[in-house]
């Protein structure tokens, strides 16, 4: 609490609220740089031509009419202007890039199936929108610039991730991980961690790519997960590099009351996830 305010990232942490599970599923990130002020909804309320917003809805209704969950995320990094006009698209654990001359280049980009320059460093993503949240900006920003400092344009800027209240909310690609309270005194560690290949385990909210019982139950699992088998009832079936292993997972019987952004005068109730291998 600063001058009377209650942050709702400060109440989420005074609660002991969890974060595992409590990445919003995503098949296809879609990144697009735009570097003017951002709104509220900035992915709806912005300058952008028309074409441009066109070809950005028609993308995620494409991907939903095949069953597919797409995202859009605007991107920015204050500090690097290439001149050019940047979007990454992540499918499963690959990430491309294109650079654009205009967004008029971008109008042919097929989501599901267009092929773009791989990346395979890794690249963060810090929510760092205090318009749409107080706590994105006081926190994600600090954040946002230490990450700078040790890993150069390899970090941006981005709009909401969900989960105001874990903010400075990080997204991993290609690795596929979201990551939530990644304060700025933890995030020399908090890289070292992504650089080496694994997994930053105390920051974890998810791996956007699986429902939240799976996002929960891969990080109880013994072996490496190769794959998602079967989410069933209460039990999550994985396959690892030492075989087959299942979890048994359940939700809280009992509702946390939380308070999910700093601008909501009432809170939810949430059930947060457990369980057992």
């Amino acid at each position: 609490m600063e001058g009377g305010r209650e942050y709702c990232s400060e109440l989420s942490r005074t609660q002991g609220e969890p974060m595992l599970g409590t990445a919003e599923p995503v098949d296809i990130w879609l990144l697009l740089e735009y570097k003017p002020a951002w709104k509220s909804r900035a992915v709806e309320d912005n300058g952008l031509e028309d074409e441009t917003n066109r070809w950005l809805e028609d993308s995620l209704k494409t991907c939903a009419e095949r069953g597919v969950k797409a995202r859009s995320q605007f991107i920015r990094r204050p500090d690097f202007d290439m001149g050019t006009t940047t979007l990454f698209i992540a499918r499963n654990t690959t990430l491309g890039r294109i650079e654009a001359s205009a967004y008029d280049a971008l109008w042919e980009v097929d989501v599901l199936t267009s092929d773009l320059a791989p990346v395979r460093e890794n690249v963060y993503f810090v929510c760092t929108n205090g318009q749409r949240d107080l706590c994105c900006a006081r926190y994600g920003l600090p954040t946002f610039a230490r990450l700078q400092e040790l890993v150069g344009a390899r970090v941006w800027q981005t709009t909401h991730l969900g989960g105001h209240r874990f903010a400075p909310n990080v997204l991993a690609l290609p690795q596929g991980i979201l990551y939530g309270r990644v304060d700025v005194d933890e995030v020399d560690a908090f890289v070292t961690t992504i650089e080496s290949g694994d997994v930053s385990r105390s920051h974890v909210r998810g791996r956007s790519a699986f429902p939240p019982e799976a996002q929960f139950a891969e990080m109880q699992v013994a072996g490496r997960v190769e794959a998602l088998l079967d989410v069933r009832d209460d039990r999550v079936r994985f396959r690892t590099n030492l075989g087959e292993e299942e979890i048994q997972v359940r939700s809280a019987s009992i509702p946390m009351q939380i308070v999910a952004s700093c601008g909501d005068a009432e809170s939810k109730d949430v059930y947060p996830i457990s369980g057992t291998a």
